[in-house]
């Protein structure tokens, strides 16, 4: 592994207002997020004896359930795991870890077995092919729904283990204890690279520290009515960020509304090593819909694999002498594809005509597609479909092991949140549910492993105030009886020898001498020690709109080195826009240095911190960081598309941002 370019920026960094925490929680372990990494983390800790608390903003809801296509897992005849191992690193183009693919494709089958373990009912014989996958390996249920069963399955399972669960609780930001070593075992072996993951550690790479602060817990804050913010504090011997979709930082995607990126930005400011998360994927076939914005209905790949084809404006097959596979390319090609097409015309979409499928195929194989489609005005069975490319899944992610290990002592990460060396530079179709099972019970069991027996628990809270309302409940997170305020006198101060993590809701990035971009981050140091905005969240919504759409423009399925200096400077003007609940932690004259948050004792403001304003802030975070990486990267690979840079260089590397406190830190680790 060889670290080269190291890059060092001293951009304004501004800290989330926070109010002194109003309730505390202490556990073994706390999981960020309940889709299915997260709940497999948990259960899988939890058999294990530990006590572990799920913080998730929607119980019920989260980018599981809309997961239309399937498992992917070499369970037919003639099919093997080094088939499904090869077609995963043809779709990852050249940045995807062998050894950990191989891991993958080898436990599918045993991540399918262990569903229908719990009960999910699952289509195991009559496979489906999707784009990328030299076999029909689909596991599927419902037709288009399996998502929804394998949530439906993981949740039933969840609420019959009795472990905690908070419900309507948005994770803030990390706790960091005393500083230790680099890391130990693989945590310290997932700083320098997943390639390095089993390899005994030779130190640290070059512009990376060699020590790290250990993570010991989080605050958080139960949202109230209107999206008002009741923080406080969680202590943990371990933390598992598995929250981590991000498509909310784009003008159209796929993803839920709260997919905001909230685990990987909390991560980011506290000097987690973040890989690759220029790279996002881009599904080929979201449902176009004038005017819209956010998210859209997802129309399966499973659709094309079926017959579909896909058509431009004048009806001539779309990927007809594009490519050998035509419209089962994997989904960068029929991205990009799509997106020179579009950009070509001025309709904004092309068609996907599944007419030929005929309508009990339609309403009975692909329900979702069909209903979604109706509630438009648009008929499957007798007209095309408009669609266009919208944002999916981040490929890049908090750097872990397939164990969840990170660069952090304490601090685990899997699923979308995790860059493990599964999806590389684009993932292939149906392994995303695949990667979440096995990657959170690999980590569920190594927590265990490396935790000694579980430590009684606090004497707060009490029995009846760990229950959070059922789902479909309309109990507020105020049913959850946190302590009273009596109670936690002096709990503005952290738990002994913690301290709360910088907030940095503007990270830098590295920009060209002269550029826009560089101007931008000068123009935001030389704002240091300016006054404190409002934490209303006023205006925040309108101005996480015009990000989004920048994104779209900019960091979209096609980039080029002046759109994304445009891009940094609009997120600059973003993280100073009136009415951000961003606060600049340095004062004037010392060029962003950023001063750190001893204890959780901040002033509360008069609007208060409300959900809208902490997730416009964690989305400036994540465009920030695909934005830097993807300015860096001067070619054309995977999911990310250079319009300046159509070819794609020799040697492939990686590339790791780390805030280290005091400015972003970005490398490029050659393979």
């Amino acid at each position: 592994m060889v670290v080269t370019d190291v890059n060092r920026e001293s951009p304004r960094a501004d800290v989330l207002r926070t109010a002194r925490p109003r309730w505390r929680r202490d556990a073994d372990v706390v999981v960020v997020g309940s889709g299915a990494a997260g709940i497999a983390v948990a259960l899988t800790a939890a058999e294990r004896g530990l006590r572990v608390l799920v913080v998730t903003k929607d119980l019920v809801g989260g980018a599981t359930p809309l997961a239309q296509g399937g498992l992917a897992a070499a369970l037919g005849a003639g099919d093997t795991p080094a088939a499904h191992a090869s077609d995963t690193l043809i779709a990852g183009a050249g940045l995807c870890e062998p050894d950990v693919v191989a891991a993958l494709a080898e436990g599918a089958p045993g991540a399918i077995g262990w569903l229908a373990g719990l009960g999910a009912q699952l289509e195991t014989r009559d496979l489906r092919l999707e784009g990328g996958h030299s076999a029909r390996r689909i596991v599927h249920s419902g037709d288009d729904a399996t998502g929804a069963e394998v949530h439906r399955t993981l949740l039933a399972a969840l609420l019959a283990s009795g472990i905690e669960i908070l419900d309507r609780t948005v994770a803030l930001d990390l706790l960091l204890g005393a500083a230790v070593g680099a890391g130990t075992g693989t945590g310290a072996r997932a700083a320098r690279g997943t390639a390095a993951a089993n390899a005994v550690p030779a130190g640290p790479p070059a512009g990376q520290p060699v020590t790290a602060r250990s993570v010991a817990g989080l605050t958080a804050a139960f949202i109230g009515a209107g999206g008002r913010l009741t923080p406080g504090v969680i202590s943990a011997r371990a933390v598992v960020i598995a929250a981590g979709g991000l498509g909310q930082a784009f003008g159209t995607t796929s993803n839920p509304a709260g997919a905001t990126g909230d685990g990987i930005a909390a991560a980011a400011r506290a000097g987690a090593v973040i890989r690759d998360l220029e790279f996002v994927q881009f599904h080929p076939t979201v449902l176009w819909l004038p005017g819209a914005s956010g998210q859209c209905p997802l129309i399966t790949e499973a659709l094309r694999g079926a017959g579909a084809v896909l058509r431009d404006l004048d009806g001539t097959p779309l990927m007809a002498g594009h490519d050998p596979r035509g419209d089962l390319a994997p989904r960068d090609i029929v991205a990009a594809r799509m997106a020179e097409v579009i950009a070509a015309g001025d309709a904004g979409h092309v068609w996907l005509d599944a007419t030929g499928l005929g309508r009990d195929l339609l309403e009975n194989g692909f329900p979702t597609v069909t209903a979604a489609c109706r509630k438009h005005g648009i008929d499957p069975v007798t007209e095309m479909i408009p669609v266009a490319p919208g944002a999916h899944y981040s490929c890049g992610g908090i750097l872990a092991s397939l164990d969840g290990r990170t660069s952090l002592p304490g601090l685990f990460a899997a699923g979308e949140a995790a860059s493990t060396g599964v999806q590389g530079a684009n993932r292939l179709a149906s392994n995303s549910v695949t990667e979440a099972i096995i990657a959170g019970r690999r980590a569920g069991a190594a927590i265990a492993a490396s935790l000694p027996a579980a430590r009684p628990a606090a004497a707060h809270p009490t029995a009846a105030s760990r229950q959070s309302p059922a789902p479909g409940s309309t109990a507020s997170p105020g049913a959850m009886t946190p302590p009273a305020p009596k109670a936690l006198e002096g709990a503005g101060q952290p738990e002994t020898g913690l301290r709360r993590t910088r907030a940095d809701t503007h990270l830098g990035a590295p920009a060209a001498p002269g550029s826009d971009a560089q101007a931008a981050t000068a123009e935001a140091a030389g704002n240091a020690g300016a006054p404190a905005e409002g934490g209303n969240g006023t205006g925040a919504g309108a101005r996480r709109l015009a990000l989004a759409q920048a994104m779209s423009r900019d960091a979209g399925v096609m980039r080029d080195a002046d759109g994304l200096a445009q891009l940094l400077q609009a997120i600059a003007e973003a993280g100073n826009a009136p009415g951000s609940i961003a606060q600049t932690a340095a004062p004037a004259g010392t060029k962003a240095q950023v001063a750190p948050l001893e204890t959780l004792d901040g002033a509360i403001e008069p609007g208060g911190l409300d959900l809208e304003a902490v997730e416009a802030a964690n989305l400036r975070v994540v465009s920030m960081l695909i934005a830097a990486g993807a300015r860096r990267r001067a070619e054309s690979r995977g999911c990310h598309r250079r319009r300046d840079a159509a070819g794609q260089a020799a040697a492939p590397w990686h590339t790791l941002a780390r805030w280290d406190g005091h400015q972003l830190v970005v490398t490029k680790e050659a393979l």
